[in-house]
């Protein structure tokens, strides 16, 4: 609608080629050699994914031409030496980060915290990451192990952390395991003043699967409509929301939003660079420290964004709530949590 980017006083229109990849890693690194080789394309905004990324973000440095990669954080992409991948998502490592940043702050104050890692490679990663956090921020880790990927009975796990009397649980993992780790810690009636997953509590089916059994789970969110970051072009993250809702016809999850945040961070470095050779819009991500619709970003100089962090969510009374910090949430976190027979 506006004409294009902004470059050297003129204004390019962007024209966008885009095929279906079918999370299926050889299609999408063919289709990434056609967009380069064929098509002709100055830049790519990436698929979903880590594993997939890998694989397209050879062919990219390869010939030299520009990655943003939507949905890929872990951190092997970026400890290769290449240089033409950056991230808009933060290295999973962060994930725990603001959620340990708030358990530190609340009242009582908690000591202890427990850590079960789902053992694929964005579960350790998650769970590394907890745990250095939570040293960082005073807490004593008094269990760390890996649980199997898709576990039908995680209770023997649970049972020795509901030896420990930990404070805090963290576990990664996504769904299934998220669902598991809640049903089963009430089964042993093992009662934390606080249980923090990675994936799970932001999907519906959640809180629909456990009722109110959901209600005081912490969950964390690359994005939400309810977090209140604003920047440019899109306003608020609400904002963003509505017209994309208004568009689709439903409301966007992080997927569709990092998508656009691609697209954003790419423009607004070659609007810093002025121009569109690709080691200066490149160097210029290096050199950007900014707040969007997607949040607070910034790159390093092997292209992860080390600004952004997942904001912690809450369920509370079957509504899912931003907690934290406290400049953005809509509520603040409700803590301890009562024991399930006290509900």
């Amino acid at each position: 609608k506006r004409g294009g980017i902004m470059i050297g006083g003129k204004r390019r229109p962007v024209q966008v080629v885009f095929y279906d990849d079918e999370s299926n890693a050889q299609t999408s690194a063919r289709l990434t050699e056609k967009l380069i080789t064929e098509d002709k394309v100055q830049f790519l905004l990436g698929p979903f994914s880590s594993p997939i990324t890998m694989q397209t973000s050879v062919i990219g440095e390869k010939y030299k031409i520009l990655t943003i990669a939507t949905q890929a954080n872990a951190n092997v992409i970026y400890e290769r030496g290449f240089k033409y991948v950056v991230s808009v998502l933060p290295p999973a490592t962060a994930y725990m980060k603001l959620t340990l940043e708030m358990a530190s702050k609340l009242q009582p104050k908690p000591k202890t915290v427990a850590i079960m890692a789902l053992n694929n490679p964005f579960g350790i990663l998650a769970a590394e990451g907890a745990r250095e956090h939570a040293k960082a921020y005073g807490f004593d880790v008094v269990y760390f192990e890996k649980y199997p990927a898709q576990a039908s009975d995680v209770s023997a796990f649970l049972t020795q952390i509901k030896a420990k009397n930990p404070d805090i649980l963290v576990a990664s993992g996504f769904f299934q395991e998220s669902l598991l780790i809640v049903k089963q810690s009430k089964e042993l009636k093992f009662c934390p003043k606080m249980i923090a997953l990675t994936v799970g509590p932001d999907v519906p089916d959640f809180t629909k699967s456990l009722g109110k059994d959901a209600d005081y789970i912490y969950g964390s969110a690359w994005w939400l409509p309810n977090m209140g970051y604003k920047g440019r072009d899109f306003g608020s993250s609400r904002d963003y929301s509505k017209a994309v809702t208004e568009r689709l016809g439903r409301e966007p999850n992080y997927h569709v939003a990092s998508g656009t945040a691609a697209g954003l961070f790419l423009q607004m470095a070659i609007e810093k660079a002025n121009s569109l050779d690709t080691d200066a819009v490149r160097k210029a991500f290096g050199t950007m420290d900014i707040e969007t619709f997607w949040g607070t970003v910034a790159w390093n100089e092997k292209g992860q964004n080390i600004k952004g962090a997942s904001g912690p969510i809450q369920i509370q009374n079957g509504k899912l709530v931003s907690v934290y910090p406290e400049s953005l949430r809509e509520a603040p976190a409700a803590y301890p949590m009562p024991c399930w027979d006290k509900r």
